[in-house]
């Protein structure tokens, strides 16, 4: 085993630095300008996104909710999980031909953002910084001798300058250590220097807010080259390859906020068709997806992660970082389409083999949490270098895992009638067990080898417009990688160990790392750990009324089962005539061999259900206009679709005491919002009549466009913020929630700085009295504030000869300059309980485009 106390005295010193820096996340490939914009805002640039496992989806969850979809035929070549929110169907093996060019065609285009023009933020202080994003790109597409139809793209993306947010920083009589020991001094001393010299300046929300600026770099370049050959008249060979790479030297308003990231992407895609006779069509596919993940701590990082407990901002990056991750994906299979008769016949099958290759775990780094305890506020307790708890993760990290997916399925879509459409089939997948390739681990789940997922789909065209349509589904999510690799956090790889009261300057040197009766935190899977998997259905009546346009009316439901869960077990129990303290919290647990124990399992049911009514007008004398409104109601026991019960989760999934889990933590989910509303709009506004030929022109070809969102606040919860005596249950984690002392704030919207303190008063709340196992204030019973948008273009199109046009777009996100404001600090703690000190969007942010077609 390596020498431990010199790696985290070392972690403690200075930051990590990469061994390799790789991956980025894909760009998207560039595609012809529509006219439909996107109903939600552009993202304040200081709320950071993590592009790994399903930290995007989870920060889009809480920012903007969910997108209530009903899917009209679930394809039984996908899985669907999680699509009632808006998550796209799997991607099939086998690509579909595309349209043979009869010349060359292709475009160029252009975009950019420029700080001159921007409104800004709410809190800001003094003029926007500068700050530019430029994105340029094009596509090219025809036929080429013997070759067949070529298609390439190409897009390039940069953005630079500065990132505005605030921070809550020690004040000026607070950035001297008050420790005598000179190793924790000097280390107190580092922690102090990582904040800015700055001293807060926006007084006016909270004594130590400081409203800062801080540059970010963003670099991100995407190709794809696709050819369709035709072998004879009865056969294709379709191939495709991309490559996507994105580089982001992240803004760190305070040092080492936020990792730095790297990103690449390869797929390379094939697919041979021969079509048997006229009513039959074999395929053969195989692809290849290598991805290569980089997280880590810019160079000017403390080192470990040092927590306040909210009381000033943390010092990071977050406990998951550094990631260095490479995997590779292989892929073959095979399907069939036959059509006989009134029915059309598809069946196939495939195999894939994934690799996961790299070092990661939970805090690596170590993290110090500083509370209130001891009977001083956390900020005392950072200037005297007396922490309340180290945790960290030791040994040799490095681990190769594989393991194979089969699929295969089998669906009919049968025309029962001309105006009735049945489709039906099902859908088989079975997860072998991943294997550790060094042998340091045995995963103890078995291979999940029972999926079943049946499809069925109707629709029926009842007469006089109007149209029936229903589907239900049972789909099966993954248990992702980042999952089951928790496996490696065990002995003898790694010790991950749990201090109390620990020496700064060397958290482990109360500890005997050699001796075999060590006490470590486990982090256990349950042997019988399996897929999650949803109950998806809808149903959907259409009727034409005016103007040829279409009303809607669905119900979307589901319910999600197993969803992945961490239960943090072991926690320090009170124990009769023994004070409680964090000093005692290792003697109080029920099993003296470890510290908290972490056990990964399917625990958790989620409940979604929301009626919707849309109205879509197609094209009408230049117009084209959809809208719809959702109210719906999702729930979960503490974990929804996202969950990978690893990284982030082991936190957010603890409950305030150990036992009754589930009913604790049992609540509206994080993306809950009641209520919905999203419209779109374009119009080809007509040309001025005028005897001026000139005139004529200068109005023709003039679009306009809009999209508007508005919705109710996500869910807000409270914590105590501290687990010192005093505050929380003294258990050894946090998570407590406070006792409600006022209940007629339930259900209260928390959406204005200027309300907020005042609705989220302390006197309405009370900390854990000693003894008392959970505060009574459930999880997610407030809200945060509304989410509205309106973005807008207006754009001219310029039509030459030789089929070239241009058009030129002037686009304005958040047009109505509205904030939406972040949660409040949440943690009752904190001097800044109640406060609400940033956004979630960007201000009003202007851009230009110019595209080209020819």
């Amino acid at each position: 085993m390596l020498l431990l106390q010199d790696i985290l005295l070392a972690l403690v010193l200075c930051a990590d630095t990469p061994a390799e820096k790789p991956a980025a996340k894909p760009a998207e490939a560039p595609a012809r300008q529509q006219t439909r914009l996107v109903t939600s805002g552009q993202r304040n640039e200081n709320v950071a996104i993590w592009f790994i496992d399903t930290n995007a989806v989870k920060e889009a969850n809480i920012r903007v909710g969910t997108t209530a979809t009903a899917v009209v035929e679930p394809l039984a070549e996908s899985h669907y999980f999680a699509a009632e929110h808006g998550r796209p169907a799997s991607e099939t093996l086998m690509l579909r031909p595309l349209s043979i060019p009869t010349s060359w065609h292709g475009e160029a285009f252009w975009s950019h953002q420029n700080s001159v023009v921007n409104a800004r933020t709410f809190f800001q202080v003094g003029a926007v910084k500068p700050s530019h994003r430029n994105s340029y790109g094009g596509r090219l597409t025809g036929l080429l001798p013997r070759l067949g139809a070529l298609t390439t793209t190409f897009s390039q993306g940069s953005i630079r300058g500065m990132v505005n947010g605030n921070v809550l920083v020690p004040l000026a009589d607070e950035r001297t250590p008050l420790a005598t020991d000179p190793a924790v001094r000097a280390i107190v001393q580092r922690f102090l220097d990582a904040y800015p010299k700055e001293l807060p300046n926006r007084l006016d929300f909270d004594p130590r807010a400081l409203n800062t600026n801080s540059p970010q770099r963003i670099n991100n370049i995407a190709g794809s080259v696709r050819l369709d050959t035709p072998i004879d008249a009865k056969t294709k060979l379709l191939t495709t390859y991309s490559i996507d790479r994105q580089k982001i030297i992240a803004f760190q308003l305070v040092a080492g906020q936020n990792p730095d990231t790297e990103i690449h992407n390869h797929k390379a895609r094939m697919t041979w068709q021969r079509s048997m006779s006229a009513a039959t069509q074999l395929q053969l596919g195989v692809s290849h997806n290598r991805n290569r993940s980089a997280l880590y701590s810019e160079p000017n990082a403390v080192g470990p992660r040092v927590r306040f407990g909210y009381s000033v901002e943390e010092l990071g990056p977050d406990s998951s970082f550094p990631v260095n991750r490479a995997t590779n994906t292989y892929r073959f299979g095979a399907a069939l389409l036959h059509q006989a008769g009134r029915h059309q016949v598809t069946a196939g099958a495939d195999v894939a083999r994934f690799q996961l290759n790299g070092i990661e775990a939970n805090n690596i780094r170590g993290q110090f949490q500083f509370g209130s305890n001891f009977g001083r506020s956390s900020i005392e307790n950072l200037r005297l270098g007396t922490p309340n708890m180290f945790e960290g993760a030791v040994g040799e990290l490095s681990r190769g895992y594989r393991n194979l997916t089969a699929t295969g399925y089998v669906a009919d879509k049968w025309k029962l009638h001309p105006r009735f459409q049945l489709y039906y089939g099902v859908r088989y997948t079975a997860d072998t067990r991943p294997v550790e390739v060094q042998k340091r681990e045995n995963i103890p789940y078995a291979t999940d080898a029972n999926n079943f997922s049946p499809r069925v789909s109707l629709a029926w065209q009842a007469g006089q417009g109007w149209v029936v349509r229903a589907m239900y589904t049972t789909t099966f999510g993954q248990i992702l990688p980042v999952t089951y690799q928790q496996i490696r956090n065990n002995p003898p790889s790694i010790l991950y160990v749990m201090v109390p009261d620990p020496y700064l300057a060397n958290p482990l040197r109360s500890l005997d790392l050699s001796s075999p009766n060590v006490r470590y935190s486990p982090t256990w899977i349950s042997p019988d750990l399996s897929t999650p998997y949803s109950h998806q259905y809808n149903a959907t009546i259409e009727h034409k009324v005016v103007a040829g346009s279409m009303v809607r009316l669905s119900y979307i439901g589901s319910r999600t089962i197993k969803l992945l869960n961490t239960y943090t077990q072991n926690r320090a129990e009170p124990i009769a005539g023994m004070a409680l303290s964090t000093g005692n919290i290792d003697m109080r647990r029920p099993d003296p061999r470890y510290y908290d124990t972490k056990l990964v399992v399917n625990g958790g049911i989620a409940y979604y259900d929301g009626g919707q009514v849309a109205w879509d007008l197609p094209l009408r004398k230049g117009l084209i206009f959809s809208s719809n409104y959702t109210f719906s109601k999702a729930i979960d026991e503490g974990n929804d679709f996202t969950a990978t019960a690893a990284n982030k989760d082991i936190s957010s999934f603890r409950s305030q005491y150990q036992y009754n889990t589930l009913k604790d933590r049992k609540g509206l989910s994080n993306f809950d919002s009641t209520h919905a509303f999203a419209m779109n709009y374009a119009w080809e506004i007509p040309s001025v009549r005028a005897s001026t030929h000139w005139f004529h022109a200068m109005t023709s070809n003039w679009q306009i466009s809009g999209a508007n969102m508005w919705k109710k606040g996500t869910p807000l919860t409270l914590f105590v913020g501290s687990d010192g005596p005093g505050f929380g249950n003294v258990d050894g984690g946090g998570s407590d929630r406070p006792n409600l002392l006022d209940p007629t704030i339930l259900g209260a919207t928390i959406g204005h700085p200027d309300t907020a303190p005042i609705i989220l008063s302390r006197n309405k709340f009370a900390y854990i009295t000693p003894g008392q196992h959970a505060g009574t204030l459930g999880r997610g019973t407030m809200r945060k504030a509304s989410i509205w948008n309106w973005n807008a273009s207006v754009a001219r199109q310029f039509r030459f000869p030789n089929e070239l046009t241009a058009q030129l777009r002037a686009e304005a996100f958040n047009l109505s300059n509205t904030p939406q404001f972040d949660e409040p600090q949440r943690n009752l703690s904190s001097p800044a309980f109640g406060k609400i000190t940033n956004t979630l969007n960007d201000g009003r942010v202007f851009q230009v485009a110019l595209r080209f077609v020819f």
